[in-house]
């Protein structure tokens, strides 16, 4: 009887089979791209700074899928305009739910983050953002992860500032197109700042009475002025109160923070200080060639917002690549919060709720470029 030729191939055939088939960078989905939905406003009041966010991620994905990708697989990054508006977040979300993001990396307004929460979390995709503050998401074991830092810590660093400056008189004018934002800023200031203060609104969506508005805030005779605005009208609400003759103290946050402050503050955008959990500039190597990269492919300087996208991407394809399944949501969420992340922007590391605790900083705008003022001492989150 002959014996079958089969069994002397027995010793090594069956454990080279099972690296080939279960080795992490050769599995059957290697062809299949693993998609990030980008959901930002592009075409709506407030859209020039999104075009940032889309650059500094287009960025991340096509140097990472030139690194190889996530272990042979190609990152790809299927990007939706949300409009700024209810309708147009929930349409993009859902065109990208449906083209199978498990992820998608938005949005830029804290309003706009908890519009799209329940309806992406619900459909068990991940809702990740470098951008969004309220405290409405914090400490929740959830499908929401963020980057930035929460409303409470800015809070304690504007109260903080107050104090030392002494101040007891403080008016606020509160942009209501991100009312989430901007009350929060207001109420979690007030937990800890006790003087007297006067309350101005604004919509960036609509048409603003400055004139009306600058008396209003300027009768009050505030020390300081916060402006919890997006980054053209602060700019032009230092201009306008500049104009007429207010000397006092200018804060902004982060929500301002960014080249188009002194386009259109001008000079009256000198002085104004920016409490951010990012510093004005960067030394390390990484954000170099960051750096290198934006000017050479993009013709632009980064922006704290394209550096913000550059920084989560890259974030999250870090925790792809420790995932055994990719694909699958419970892991992808683990292996971001199991992560600890040094990045172009410093080190990242998420709670059990995917929250972030960060340096505050003020940031002051001086003769036309952002300085490190100082570094805020703020209690922990909780």
């Amino acid at each position: 009887m002959k014996s079958s030729p089969w069994k002397f191939l027995t010793p090594w055939w069956i454990p080279l089979l099972s690296v080939l088939l279960f080795s992490p960078g050769c599995n059957i989905h290697r062809d299949v791209p693993i998609k990030i939905g980008l959901s930002v406003n592009l075409s709506g009041e407030g859209g020039a700074p999104s075009e940032d966010i889309r650059d500094g991620a287009l960025l991340a994905v096509d140097e990472i899928n030139r690194q190889g990708g996530i272990n042979g697989r190609r990152l790809e990054l299927i990007i939706k305009d949300d409009g700024n508006s209810r309708e147009g977040i929930l349409k993009a979300d859902k065109e990208l739910l449906d083209e199978g993001c498990r992820v998608i990396f938005g949005h830029t307004y804290s309003q706009n983050t908890l519009t799209a929460y329940p309806f992406v979390t619900s459909r068990g995709a991940i809702l990740f953002t470098a951008y969004t503050a309220t405290t409405r998401l914090t400490g929740k074991d959830d499908l929401f992860i963020r980057t930035s830092v929460d409303d409470r810590a800015y809070g304690q660093a504007f109260s903080r500032v107050l104090k030392d400056r002494g101040a007891d008189r403080v008016a606020f004018v509160l942009d209501m197109s991100n009312s989430s934002f901007s009350m929060e800023i207001f109420t979690e200031t007030l937990r800890h700042f006790k003087g007297h203060t006067w309350v101005e609104r604004l919509n960036s969506k609509g048409k603003i009475d400055w004139h009306q508005l600058i008396h209003h805030v300027l009768v009050f005779k505030p020390q300081v002025i916060i402006l919890v605005t997006e980054v053209k009208n602060t700019g032009l609400a230092a201009q306008k109160l500049r104009y007429a003759g207010y000397k006092g103290k200018l804060l902004a946050t982060l929500w301002a923070h960014g080249p188009n402050l002194i386009r259109y503050g001008g000079k009256a955008a000198n002085g104004i200080g920016i409490i951010t959990f990012l510093r004005p500039s960067y030394s390390n190597d990484r954000y170099k060639a960051f750096e290198r990269k934006m000017l050479k492919i993009f013709d632009k300087s980064p922006s704290p917002k394209s550096a913000r996208a550059y920084e989560a991407i890259y974030i999250l394809a870090d925790a792809f690549k420790r995932c055994k399944n990719p694909d699958d949501v419970s892991q992808i969420k683990e292996a971001i919060l199991s992560g600890s992340y040094e990045n172009l922007l410093g080190q990242v590391h998420f709670d059990q709720f995917g929250d972030v605790v960060r340096p505050i900083y003020e940031v002051e705008v001086e003769n036309g470029e952002f300085v490190l003022a100082r570094t805020i001492e703020t209690g922990k989150q909780s």
